[in-house]
């Protein structure tokens, strides 16, 4: 019925899966077409309950997400150049778009797999390995534990026991 809110359990799956590297296969084949990914990254989104959705026009289906849609794939120290401002670390995501990092969101797993919300607060994104040691570069410890430092300005790292996406 046209108008009428779409419940969580009237969403019917995609047969899509994210896996934890941010790997999208299609009933179990990898997604390897680049503008095909891209769209499906465009049509990203949230259902009431949380789960992740895919909204393409006036379809809706849910897919499954191993641990995080998206994963960072490249960490870098950017500066401003108008004003005085401080230089900003700035992620790569796997989508290909890049924003700020935002620092009051890191989170380190019971693996000690680093976690950061991205895209204005939609979701967590995973650190790939490789971003994860361009980080470590900006990580320093002491008594309260593990801190960021960029620009002056200490970030604790909380620790949590898995990803809240």
């Amino acid at each position: 019925m046209p108008g009428s809110m779409i419940m969580a359990d009237d969403i019917p799956p995609c047969h899509i899966r994210i896996d934890k590297e941010g790997t999208w296969y299609y009933q179990g084949l990898p997604i390897i077409n680049t503008n095909i990914y891209l769209y499906l990254n465009q049509c990203l989104g949230r259902d009431d309950s949380g789960r992740y959705i895919l909204s393409m026009g006036e379809e809706r289906c849910y897919l499954e997400v191993e641990d995080t849609p998206f994963v960072i794939h490249e960490v870098y120290l950017k500066s401003e150049t108008a004003g005085n401002k401080p230089a900003v670390l700035w992620v790569k995501l796997s989508d290909g778009t890049e924003e700020a990092l935002e620092t009051g969101s890191l989170r380190v797993a019971a693996d000690n797999v680093v976690y950061g919300r991205i895209k204005a607060g939609f979701c967590e994104a995973r650190f790939t390995r490789a971003a994860y040691y361009q980080l470590a570069g900006y990580l320093h410890q002491d008594r309260e534990g593990y801190y960021l430092s960029v620009g002056g300005v200490k970030t604790y790292l909380t620790q949590i026991e898995r990803p809240a996406s």
